[in-house]
């Protein structure tokens, strides 16, 4: 299986999310099954996993191809124009992080209004992440993006400090011992069995 981590928007959690969705992969199918391609110029998660120690892989895009079975992408910012097109055509879905704030919305419908442009070829679902559990953000997002018609995961990130903590350290976020830490980590380990249909 492909997945491409993808959004318009910096800031919302893309290389949170493939981080901890080819952790999800690792847990479930086993070691050496997943890697990770961090395909953006920035290289958040190479840095991530250079500063500790992820239970798999993370390799350039030019790197030779491995044996593992399932590959998580995380993307350059703002895939538009051909690399879209190709983003879409060599993956099986595509995950879309956003926050529930308003810039972030509005960056996530121009993603939308591109992939809707290929004619029903995306695969894709919106993830919303950070999202503060002391206010109804998140809710009012989830009605605004379904009235939409826009796909979206049913599960949902909530904002964790663990998270942070676990860039630093170079770990998933359930190795953090922190408090909430496996909150954080049970939102992720709920979107990866709805990828993999295992919800």
């Amino acid at each position: 299986m492909i997945i491409t981590v993808t959004s318009h928007k910096g800031g919302v959690g893309k290389t949170v999310t493939a981080v901890h969705l080819a952790a999800f992969f690792t847990q479930e199918f086993g070691a050496g099954t997943t890697v990770l391609v961090d395909t953006d110029p920035n290289g958040s998660a190479l840095e991530w996993a250079q500063r500790g120690g992820l239970p798999f892989p993370v390799v350039e895009p030019q790197a030779e191809p491995g044996e593992e079975e399932h590959s998580v992408l995380d993307s350059q910012g703002r895939l538009h124009g051909e690399d879209l097109d190709a983003a879409v055509a060599a993956s099986d879905l595509l995950v879309v992080p956003t926050t529930p704030e308003a810039l972030a919305l509005n960056a996530l419908m121009l993603l939308v209004q591109d992939l809707e442009r290929l004619g029903g070829r995306a695969e894709y679902r919106v993830l919303l992440t950070m999202v503060p559990w002391w206010n109804l953000s998140g809710s009012r997002a989830r009605k605004a993006l379904e009235g939409e018609g826009v796909p979206l995961f049913h599960g949902e990130i909530r904002r964790r400090e663990a998270f942070q903590t676990a860039a630093l350290e170079g770990v998933p976020v359930y190795q953090v011992n922190e408090r909430r830490a496996r909150q954080g980590w049970e939102d992720y380990e709920r979107i990866g069995r709805e990828v993999t249909g295992r919800a």
